[in-house]
């Protein structure tokens, strides 16, 4: 019995792992991933899980020179879904810096400690109870996971912390307070055994105004570490968007408008060092629509680009000829290769096209390098130092020359949307029962007139 023959496949079929983007000939691009395999493939217990110099001290609510980051893992982001609904932003956060200290000690611990104060600091409180309060809720609270790994498959339901003792204890300390929690099995599971992840900014969280903008904001900061061939942030509509957050199928109507516009305020009042990419949002066509840019890591970030001996033997030697104040001009190789990355062209072309701006800035002072004369460009080497420049240089730089002009640059370009109105279901009124007082009723009715008020804190409500 004849076979038919078996179609060829493109070599990149299948792939998955860091993107290679290929040029058809009618100059079409389509991307590709490569494999990660076998040894090659870094686990979640092979990495360190924050990006950070001291999270004690940077992991406070009033801090702008810094954001520190942690890594959650994707699966978490896709399938954790939290049941107990009298939690509050604020504990939701706590529960995340949580976390972020169970990496600083070792996620495969049996169990973590932390100080009270941190948590204080963190959520930028004025009060030790409310602190306890917070952790009293997360202790009572449950999540779900949904994973496929050894020792943890299916829907796995758990508790979101496990306190070691009674909370009250601390009451009585003086100098001391230290509080020791255990996180959820199948958590920990779930973050040494994972690959793809994404990086969150702690101090971003810990001014979110409601709960379920934390799912959302997960899911972009995953969408914005992706290449944009692979970003994807779908449109909802109200119904979608609530069942995506995790909302009750009976919230009424006036509820889930409010929560959208506070969400939607949450994400747009991301500032400062905290807001590591760009986030456009836009409500058309009764439909929330969200764009992310990228939140590609510095070029210092960068993994460097693989070179061969000779090519980097060369332009080693190239530098060393030069006077000694001339080499002051010129990034490590290690820069270069990294800029490969970055740029997708060989390091030794763009080492050859640095070179030429030093060449032009140094005998035309007067002629423009990216935005600047070619006299403040060599002064600004000389203030801030030839790595900081040639970061800068790499992203302002027209590639064209390089023939890799326009291949993502131009696409990502976000505006941050500074604020964004939804549209508010109103009742609709006949005109009739407003000629013959009749009495409406819409979706989210008034209650009954009271006697008198209660004095609440705006902690107090469930948002």
């Amino acid at each position: 019995m004849e076979t038919a023959p078996k179609r060829r496949r493109h070599k990149m079929h299948g792939k998955r792992g860091s993107v290679f983007v290929h040029e058809r000939e009618d100059g079409s691009e389509k991307g590709y991933v490569w494999q990660a395999a076998g040894d090659d493939i870094i686990r979640g217990h092979q990495r360190g899980g924050l990006k950070c110099r001291d999270l004690s001290a940077e992991a406070v609510f009033d801090n702008e020179k810094t954001s520190p980051r942690i890594e959650i893992p994707r699966v978490v982001i896709e399938t954790m879904q939290i049941e107990t609904s009298n939690l509050r932003a604020g504990d939701i956060a706590a529960f995340w810096r949580l976390f972020a200290e169970a990496r600083k000690q070792g996620i495969s611990r049996d169990t973590h400690s932390i100080k009270l104060s941190d948590i204080v600091q963190y959520l930028g409180l004025n009060s030790l109870h409310r602190a306890k309060q917070a952790l009293a809720r997360l202790s009572t609270a449950v999540m779900t996971l949904r994973l496929n790994q050894i020792g943890a498959r299916g829907t796995i339901r758990m508790q979101m912390i496990e306190l070691l003792h009674d909370t009250d204890d601390f009451a009585a300390l003086r100098g001391h307070d230290e509080m020791f929690f255990r996180l959820p099995e199948a958590l920990k599971l779930a973050v040494m055994g994972s690959r793809d992840y994404a990086w969150v900014d702690l101090n971003a969280m810990t001014r979110f105004a409601s709960k379920f903008t934390f799912p959302l904001y997960l899911k972009l900061c995953l969408e914005a570490g992706k290449h944009r061939i692979y970003r994807n942030v779908p449109a909802m509509t109200k119904f979608e968007f609530r069942a995506f957050v995790g909302m009750p199928e009976k919230t009424q109507a006036s509820v889930l408008d409010k929560t959208m516009q506070l969400v939607c305020a949450d994400l747009s009042g991301i500032s400062g060092v905290r807001r590591r990419f760009p986030i456009s949002i836009a409500f058309d066509d009764g439909k929330l629509v969200i764009i992310v840019g990228s939140a590609a890591k510095k070029l210092r970030e960068m993994k460097p680009a693989w070179i061969r001996a000779e090519m980097a033997v060369k332009q080693t030697a190239a530098i060393d000829a030069m006077p000694a104040e001339k080499r002051k001009l010129y990034p490590s190789l290690t820069r270069f290769r990294q800029a490969e990355t970055t740029i997708g062209a060989p390091a030794y072309r763009i080492f050859g096209l640095w070179s030429a701006d030093l060449h032009g800035a140094t005998s035309f002072p007067e002629e423009r390098i990216v935005s600047m004369t070619g006299r403040e460009f060599l002064d600004l080497i000389g203030k801030v130092g030839v790595d900081e420049v040639l970061e800068y240089w790499t992203d302002k730089r027209d590639f064209e020359v390089l023939g890799v002009a326009g291949k993502w640059r131009d696409a990502e370009v976000v505006e941050h949307t500074a604020s964004v109105r939804i549209p508010v279901n109103a009742p609709k009124i006949d005109m009739d029962d407003l000629i013959y007082r009749r009495t409406v009723v819409g979706d989210d009715p008034l209650p009954p007139k009271p006697s008198s008020f209660a004095e609440v804190d705006d902690d107090e409500i469930d948002f």
